[in-house]
This record gives C-alpha cells, sequence and structure tokens, in this order.
C-alpha cells in the first residue's frame, strides 16, 4: 500500500511528462510513500520510445501504454486499476511543481476527512497567478458570470481573480491537478468514461457534492501549469467541449436550464461568426445537437504495434 498514487497521462508530450516526473522527484519529502503512473494514449512510437527509456531509469514510474487514445476519464481510470495509494493525485503531465505538493496536500486531507478532493494554487509558464477552481456552470452562472456573483455572495462564488493564503472550499478544482481521497472516489464510481476531453473535473465535483463531501483549495501547495501545451485546439477540440457540457448539463439539470444553456451558447457563438467560419460552424454544430456520438472517442484508431 502507497500514501499517493499519481497518475498522469501522455500523448505525444514526453518531454513534459519527464519534466513533471524530475519536479515531482526534486520537490517531495522522501518521507512519503508513492507511486507514479503514466498512461501513454497511443502516441506516436517515437514519442512513447523516449518516455519508455526514460521510466526505465525511474524505480517509481510505471508506464502503460494503451493501444486506443482513451481520453482523459477513461485513460485515468486505466490508470486507477494499477493504483496502490490511499490518495490519488491525477496530474496533468504539462505541470510542474513548485513545493512539496504532495506532502502539502496529503496532511491537509489526512485532517480533513470529510473533503473528497483538492488542488493547490496554480501558476502559467511565467509563474503569474492563474485560477485553480471554478463555480458549476449552472444558468446563473451563464447569464451572470462567475465575477458578478462573487460580489454578491463570495462564500458560495469565491473570487477567481484573488491569491487565497489559506484553503477555501469550491465547487470544483481544475482538472489539471485533482488530489483525490481514493475510497470517496470509488464510492462515487470514479470519473464517468462518457467524456472524453473537458468536464470531467465539474462531473467528478458533482459527483462528490451528492455525496455529502467537499473540495477544497489548498494555496499553499503551489504548481505550474503549462496550459494547453499538452492539448492543441482546432475546430475539433472546440466541438468536443460542447458534446462534453451539453452532455453534462443533461446528466445534472432540468430539462429547461438545459434547452436555455444550449440556446446561450449557440448565440454567443453566433455573435462571433464575424471572427470567422470556425464560430459558424460551431453555432450549426450546436444547432444539430452536438451529441455524444459526435465525440473524437468514436475516431479513435487502434494501433497494432508489437503483438
Amino acid at each position: 500500500m502507497k500514501d499517493i498514487s499519481i497518475i498522469m497521462i501522455n500523448y505525444n508530450s514526453a518531454s513534459y511528462s519527464m519534466n513533471c516526473v524530475n519536479s515531482i522527484l526534486n520537490k517531495t519529502n522522501s518521507d512519503l510513500e508513492y507511486e507514479i503512473i503514466i498512461i501513454d494514449n497511443n502516441s506516436n512510437e517515437q514519442d512513447y520510445d523516449r518516455l519508455n527509456h526514460f521510466c526505465k531509469g525511474v524505480a517509481c514510474v510505471s508506464l502503460i501504454r494503451s493501444r486506443i487514445n482513451l481520453g482523459f476519464s477513461a485513460g485515468h481510470m486505466l490508470g486507477v486499476q494499477k493504483a496502490q495509494g490511499s490518495y490519488i493525485y491525477f496530474l496533468n503531465n504539462d505541470t510542474e511543481f513548485l513545493n512539496d505538493n504532495l506532502r502539502i496536500l496529503y496532511s491537509f486531507m489526512e485532517s480533513n476527512k470529510s473533503v473528497a478532493l483538492c488542488t493547490g494554487q496554480m501558476y502559467d509558464s511565467n509563474k503569474n497567478f492563474k485560477p485553480s477552481f471554478n463555480s458549476f456552470p449552472t444558468l446563473r452562472r451563464a447569464l451572470f458570470g462567475a465575477s458578478l456573483l462573487s460580489i454578491f455572495n463570495p462564500r458560495k462564488y469565491p473570487s477567481r481573480k484573488r491569491a487565497f493564503t489559506c484553503p477555501v472550499q469550491v465547487d470544483f478544482a481544475t482538472g489539471a491537478a485533482m488530489f483525490v481521497n481514493f475510497e470517496k472516489f470509488a464510492e462515487v464510481g470514479g470519473f464517468d468514461t462518457n467524456y472524453f476531453l473537458y468536464c470531467e473535473e465539474e462531473d467528478i465535483a458533482m459527483k462528490f457534492k451528492q455525496a455529502g463531501y467537499s473540495i477544497f483549495l489548498i494555496p499553499e501547495a503551489k504548481f505550474i501549469h503549462h496550459v494547453s501545451k499538452s492539448t492543441i485546439r482546432d475546430l475539433r477540440i472546440e466541438k468536443e467541449f460542447y458534446v462534453s457540457l451539453f452532455y453534462y448539463h443533461k446528466k445534472y439539470s432540468g430539462f429547461l436550464e438545459y434547452k436555455i444553456i444550449k440556446l446561450l451558447h449557440f448565440l454567443k457563438n453566433v455573435k462571433r461568426a464575424y471572427k470567422g467560419a470556425n464560430y459558424l460552424k460551431i453555432s450549426l454544430f450546436i444547432l444539430k445537437g452536438a451529441k455524444m456520438g459526435n465525440s473524437l472517442r468514436h475516431g479513435q484508431k487502434i494501433a497494432l504495434g508489437d503483438r
């Protein structure tokens, strides 16, 4: 049994994965027993071979090669099946520790048993402050915005523009760094593997909320997220965002709220159509339903490789 299992996904980004592992090794207190599980989501052979060579030289690292790109949720759930930790740290491979995240988050969770998930304070590549949490994507937030809501109800809607110094309860944490209690994660069934990209953090947070558990930001734990380095956004990725978003609302929003939110996103993209054809394409995609059947998941190919 380990204290912590760190699970990260690699997809044609071995340099980031290696840098992330090195930051963990360099910043973590040696009294914690942890393992690092890397899921390679069917990267090209050159990238995989490079990462595989690196991992063979690090005792606490296990590399699992998937023959198909499983996406975020299913990729991490593959790692969960191998995890031996009391806590699991779902960590983007394009992150980098600035201090001993594992010790700080582990100590907080050990002292707060009603908490299911926590995260640290995020910074960008230039070490500028970036918000690492958000409020649930409700109709109220869509209509008024999180900034306005935080003015009238700062306890329910903590400001994302300020740097906190003490732990604060939040709706959900960034998917780049989610430190979870394994037992509670297992209790709610883990990640919904219907999500390929996006909204996984909102979904798991809602599951925890419905089970009576809370989520916290722990500002003392600091990390860099080299944002958007592991996923390049294009039209296909933008469509995937709406597939995930509307699937989330089908699960957790009422019928009328779901329809209004869908209309708002349609109108938002129509208004931006003058900026480029992709906005119009997204509008039409939403109009047609942005259904789960359109997910990138269904276009993945199985790599034959060495058998």
